[in-house]
């Protein structure tokens, strides 16, 4: 097994760790669980071949984490075999401040320090200052959503490979400071993990496609008035049932999209 699935099997099973010259290989714990990552893995290394960005949204517990940290691996080892060594640009995890140390711990669990060299860029402004110079020496930095709304005036100077948003619905609401900072990041490959990405209404969706592919689904106000609005009206159990027929037009045209 090659790739990102290679590697993401290579941890999935037991007592095994990921390294550049791989493993022998067992039979996994969970055999539904390992299917479902395999699915992911595979859509993931599809995403990043054609250049496109999306959202995972398995529920929690089925291995997000995993499947994205081998994602990132995967495109690491391919650009090492091609450039003779040398590491492409750094990626940067963003999650919850609670999640940062854990990141860190699945990724040195299941990938060898020999592909992923993690930085954990956390602290008061005179350390996360500190921290910087230590960039170039690690090729993911994982920090938290309050550090990138703080810290965007040097953040958005770089270029990333992966920007990978961890509970990414807490970028749901288009006005925040934090969205609004996190859409400055710049990065070739861009995801969002979440296990419930719209937790009240379609307009979330918006604001997480925003970040993920700019203009893809119009102007906020454009996905309202084509969407929000008729998709809201047909939750009314009073609705006609004009209202209801424009919903459900306005559901399968979301759904074409």
């Amino acid at each position: 097994m090659n790739g990102a699935w290679g590697i993401f099997a290579n941890a999935a099973w037991s007592d095994m760790k990921v390294t550049r010259r791989g493993i022998c290989y067992e039979s996994p714990k969970n055999h539904l669980s390992f299917f479902l990552k395999q699915e992911g893995i595979n859509w993931l290394a599809f995403l990043k071949r054609f250049n496109l960005h999306g959202v995972l949204c398995d529920d929690m517990g089925l291995g997000k984490t995993l499947q994205a940290s081998a994602i990132v691996a995967s495109d690491i080892a391919e650009h090492r075999a091609s450039n003779g060594g040398d590491d492409d640009l750094p990626s940067l995890i963003v999650c919850p401040s609670t999640l940062v140390g854990h990141w860190v711990f699945e990724i040195e669990k299941f990938i060898d320090m020999s592909v992923i060299t993690t930085l954990q860029y956390v602290g008061s402004a005179q350390e996360r200052s500190s921290l910087r110079t230590m960039f170039a020496k690690h090729n993911v930095i994982v920090t938290s959503y309050d550090v990138v709304r703080k810290d965007i005036d040097y953040l958005r100077q770089l270029l990333w490979n992966f920007c990978i948003l961890d509970e990414g619905h807490m970028i749901k609401n288009s006005k925040s400071k934090i969205t609004g900072a996190v859409k400055q990041l710049k990065a070739q490959h861009r995801l969002i993990l979440s296990g419930t990405p719209i937790q009240n209404n379609v307009l979330e969706l918006w604001s997480l496609f925003d970040f993920l592919m700019p203009g893809f689904l119009g102007t906020e106000r454009q996905f309202q008035a084509t969407y929000g609005k008729p998709l809201l009206a047909a939750r009314d159990s009073r609705c006609s049932s004009k209202d209801a027929e424009a919903g459900v037009l306005a559901m399968e045209a979301l759904h074409k999209q």
